[in-house]
């Protein structure tokens, strides 16, 4: 049932979204659409946070998906993530070739005095 539901994911929402954010990024279109600027936004946190772990975690969870999906002969599932693994590090590198970065927010009070 989890092969099922993430490769409807894949097909139907991650890789359409990873791959316009990848040619919006490419031919230089800021702001990005809500979805696709939650999908860059989403990848720049988690690789300042997961560092090199990031693309380790994502490249053993992906193989081994793909793995599983031979192996029960769900070729369609193994497709979506062969075509998921050429997007995503395209959409990395023109984030890196872009400089991408995030705009850090500052919670301060309206009135720093406390008057009103």
């Amino acid at each position: 049932m989890g092969v099922l539901i993430y490769t409807l994911a894949l097909i139907f929402f991650i890789i359409p979204i990873s791959l316009r954010a990848y040619l919006s990024l490419r031919k230089g279109r800021f702001p990005l659409p809500a979805l696709q600027n939650n999908v860059v936004v989403n990848r720049i946190k988690l690789r300042k946070s997961l560092g090199i772990l990031s693309p380790i975690t994502f490249w053993i969870f992906h193989v081994s998906f793909l793995l599983w999906a031979i192996a029960i002969e769900a070729w369609l599932s193994a497709l979506a993530v062969i075509l998921y693994t050429v997007i995503s590090p395209l959409l990395s590198g023109q984030i890196k070739a872009k400089q991408v970065s995030l705009i850090q927010e500052t919670v301060a009070p309206e009135n720093p005095e406390g008057k009103l």
